[in-house]
């Protein structure tokens, strides 16, 4: 199903590349950005993590981001090492999430994305994350973005149009502080 504002998530466990594993119910009294990504080196993807740990002291206090990927939890390991730990990294290899929450694949979305954001691309390979380092997992992945209040209710989430699609990350700010 199709995520859409009011709606509750109120279960999620899955393997953290830290080695444990991601409970939803730890995030319960925090707000947070959940996010669907695509394979595990994907340069837009990693990216977007970046731009995320980067913007970590403005958030506020009350408020975790958390990545989720489709692909191999080693492959996911080794790709995610250019990040200092400072957010949550999870693998779901049988796209128990991805499927439940109706994220899309699509060739037709990851091609307008790869053509038109390009700017993208290039910023994310100059930061050495290489589309080629590991590529296990949904490569024709949409990513999908969802801002939950302390509760677990959906506020906002935003299905990607194309492959560095995201709620923009002042919205995600705005929304960690009100």
């Amino acid at each position: 199903m199709k995520l859409k504002i009011g709606d509750k998530i109120d279960e999620m466990s899955l393997p953290s590349i830290d080695g444990t594993t991601f409970d939803l119910a730890n995030l319960k009294g925090k707000k947070a950005l959940i996010s669907f990504y695509r394979y595990s080196s994907c340069p837009f993807c990693h990216l977007r993590i970046n731009e995320t740990i980067k913007n970590k002291k403005e958030f506020g206090d009350n408020f975790e981001a958390v990545a989720i990927f489709d692909c191999k939890f080693d492959d996911l390991v080794k790709s995610s090492r250019k990040h200092d730990g400072k957010l949550t990294i999870l693998c779901d290899d049988d796209r128990q999430y991805f499927d439940k929450f109706s994220v899309q694949n699509s060739i037709l979305k990851v091609t307008f994305g790869i053509l038109f954001r390009v700017d993208r691309m290039v910023v994310a390979l100059s930061k050495g994350f290489s589309p080629l380092s590991s590529m296990s997992g949904a490569f024709f992945g949409v990513p999908a973005d969802i801002l939950i209040n302390e509760e677990g209710i959906v506020e906002r989430v935003m299905y990607g149009s194309h492959t560095a699609d995201h709620i923009p990350m002042k919205e995600v700010i705005e929304f960690s502080n009100a």
